[in-house]
């Protein structure tokens, strides 16, 4: 049964993906550009499926991002890298982020190939904090974040249930990093890549833009259907990470029209200016409903009916509580609402008059 039953918004879609390319079934690779390969890995849960790309490196081989942590995942690449690279060697492996859709195998790249790992610090630095959580199943500050905002036993106890049933998702971390920064521009195959950092999805985000192939490796910071996740964390309950994503928005926009964005989720495509343009609608609309749900004091828990078209269950909750307070957040920093703690301990959120 979903703990929350969603009332529909009209999405802002105004414009159509370009896929230049067929679909994609688990286990297979295409060269979508000069050096290319994308690969097509599973993943256990809703969002079915991540996409991972091996570019050819003179007498090595760049990886970005990596996989879950599962047999699965480890069984295509050894099978793509067999197929593609003759068994490696992978000298270099970039994540975009920290999740472990991306990161999970890291430790496998390292001591299977003695991979070097580069990533943006920041996300370097969380993806040990989530680990240390999902080892010591330390769950109670977000269950106590989530209960502050409203949230009811079954949600919270769902939740946990939830994020104990995903105990491994990272294979072991590996001890080093090789740090990467926004602006910095590193060769793959004597071509320039230029490091693109974003927020709002993770802290650091890095996208990979080559100006020669006109190619975004865009990670989840720009995805051709689906809006990229945008939470606020009990690490930072005064975050406004929707702020900081919309502020990424910029260091796009020079890039030409007709860029191939080869994105972690769905296929490659073209039209990302439109996207872009999309999704500020998107959660401007958002914005909209949720400033006029808060006529009067509301929970973020009693928003999340309003903003979300599909019935939420356990595995959502947190997706969407998060990112319903990203939305509460950002109206907080711009005036428009107000946050109070009440004497019941729980936090309520009201439009300024």
């Amino acid at each position: 049964m979903p703990l929350i039953r969603g009332t529909p918004i009209t999405p802002a879609m105004s414009y159509t993906p370009d896929y230049p390319f067929p679909k994609l079934e688990y286990g297979e690779t295409l060269e979508v550009a000069p050096g290319i390969h994308w690969v097509r890995m599973p993943l256990p849960f809703a969002l079915n499926h991540v996409n991972l790309w091996l570019l050819e490196d003179g007498d090595s081989w760049t990886v970005i991002d990596t996989g879950y942590n599962v047999e699965r995942s480890r069984e295509i690449w050894d099978n793509s890298l067999g197929k593609i690279a003759g068994g490696g060697p992978v000298d270099r492996l970039i994540c975009t982020h920290f999740h472990p859709d991306h990161l999970g195998l890291a430790g496998w790249f390292v001591e299977k190939f003695g991979t070097s790992l580069w990533m943006t610090y920041a996300e370097w630095l969380q993806a040990h904090v989530a680990v240390s959580e999902t080892v010591t199943h330390d769950f109670d500050r977000w269950v106590d974040f989530y209960r502050d905002n409203g949230a009811s036993e079954k949600m919270t106890l769902g939740f946990k249930e939830v994020r104990e049933a995903f105990s491994d998702p990272w294979y072991r971390l590996p001890e080093t990093v090789r740090r990467i920064q926004d602006n910095e521009v590193i060769t793959i195959c004597g071509r320039a890549w230029h490091i693109i950092t974003g927020g709002g999805h993770s802290h650091e985000h890095a996208s990979l833009w080559c100006p020669e192939l006109n190619v975004l490796i865009s990670g989840d910071q720009i995805l051709p259907r689906i809006s990229s996740n945008i939470s606020l964390w009990y690490t930072e309950p005064h975050g406004d990470p929707l702020r900081h994503y919309f502020e990424s928005f910029d260091k796009f926009r020079h890039i030409p029209e007709d860029v191939l964005v080869l994105p972690s989720h769905d296929y490659p495509f073209r039209g990302m200016h439109g996207r872009l343009d999309d999704l500020r609608a998107h959660h401007q609309e958002r914005l909209d409903v949720a400033l006029e749900f808060c006529a009067e004091p509301q929970t973020a828990a009693d928003v999340i009916p309003s903003l979300f078209t599909r019935e939420i269950g356990v595995f959502e909750f947190s997706f969407a509580m998060g990112e319903t307070l990203a939305h509460l957040n950002y109206l907080v920093t711009e005036g428009s609402l107000e946050r109070h703690m009440g004497d019941d301990g729980l936090i309520r959120y009201r439009r300024v008059a």
